[in-house]
């Protein structure tokens, strides 16, 4: 996944909003619609950025950046759900290949962000808890990283390889 840099205007964290390519991609879909499609919020970064909770500190997210890399930033469920089903609806009517593919890739998360639990499968809530492990164990390199634990960076970073290549066989066998 590349990186889609964003930064808080107040303190300067940053943030990455390659971790949120089902949201910022439906809000595409909705604003301009399949045609010329491309992941990433360049181009919409007005329509994003009022989509976001604030930092941490309290500040304003804004693109750009040239920093490492920090968390996905927080999106506002509720400001966001008129312009997913929007984007949802655009991209199941799609027949470009391209198009259709992500569909697939994106359906789990997208009905669980739309509120359409009792669509998922059983592997697809399997996928999903599989993701969460893998943003958790994410979360928990870095903590440990940012506590000077090595250690437990490196062993929160084993397991995330072991999952991750579990994910990614079970990915790949679809």
């Amino acid at each position: 996944m590349t990186s889609d840099p964003w930064r808080c205007e107040a303190c300067g964290a940053a943030y990455d909003m390659a971790g949120r390519s089902l949201e910022v991609g439906l809000v595409r879909l909705a604003l301009d619609g399949p045609e010329g499609f491309r992941l990433g919020s360049a181009g919409i970064e007005a329509e994003i950025a009022p989509l976001l909770e604030p930092c941490s500190c309290g500040g304003r997210l804004t693109p750009g950046g040239d920093a490492p890399l920090g968390s996905d930033p927080v999106v506002a469920r509720e400001a966001l759900i008129p312009l997913a089903r929007r984007g949802w609806a655009v991209i199941e009517e799609c027949r470009e290949p391209g198009l259709s593919r992500l569909r697939e890739v994106w359906r789990p998360r997208a009905l669980r962000l739309l509120g359409r639990d009792e669509e998922l499968s059983k592997e697809d809530v399997l996928e999903l808890r599989l993701e969460q492990r893998l943003t958790d164990l994410r979360a928990e390199i870095d903590r440990a990283r940012a506590a000077g634990d090595e250690d437990a960076a490196q062993m929160a970073h084993a397991r995330y390889i072991e999952l991750g290549t579990s994910y990614a066989r079970r990915f790949a066998a679809r």
